[in-house]
């Protein structure tokens, strides 16, 4: 540490000397950028600027929901936009799911069979959608007399359900009532 006056007088001419380099590097600096006094840009040739799509997502995993962006720039302009579109599917299965997950199996069952291809796996599988608060054989005569060229399509034009082998009982849908839960 110095504690000399001339350790304190070589400190501030360095500072001083500092500070003029500095400015006098910027005032060159400014000399040269401004010479002429005017800046011209010329955007002869050169492209409209591109088009940007803008940025969407759906970080979650638990969103039924698609994000959809573009653009387009031709030579004279550039357009862009974006959307969210809505997979219903998946809505379906996420409604379904939380049917069934309060107990509301049937209800669940009866939601995916809004599904074309669900109906038919059921009904060849031998479990047909429920309709009415109908499940089972009932069900199946349910629909054929709801919809039998779903079935003909499925078995051919010579297919027909046999009442016979549905009983009255088993025929017989009964109408909600919260009242008479078991």
């Amino acid at each position: 540490m110095c504690r000399a006056i001339w350790c304190y007088i070589m400190k501030d001419f360095i500072w001083y000397l500092s500070v003029a380099l500095g400015v006098a590097f910027a005032l060159l600096v400014t000399e040269y950028a401004f010479a002429g006094g005017t800046t011209t840009i010329k955007y002869q040739g050169q492209p409209v600027p591109s088009a940007m799509a803008p940025s969407m997502s759906a970080f979650s995993q638990d969103v039924c929901a698609v994000p959809v962006s573009g653009g387009a720039n031709t030579g004279v302009f550039a357009i862009s936009g974006g959307t969210v579109m809505t997979d219903d599917n998946c809505v379906r299965l996420k409604n379904a799911k939380a049917l069934h997950d309060m107990g509301l199996k049937v209800a669940a069952v009866s939601l995916l069979c809004k599904n074309p291809d669900v109906w038919d796996a059921m009904e060849m599988s031998g479990s047909p959608c429920p309709v009415g608060g109908s499940v089972g054989d009932a069900a199946r005569l349910a629909w054929w007399e709801l919809e039998p060229a779903r079935f003909k399509k499925l078995y051919g034009q010579n297919y027909e359900v046999k009442k016979s082998q549905v009983t009255n009982e088993e025929a017989t849908t009964y109408p909600y009532n919260p009242d008479n839960v078991e």
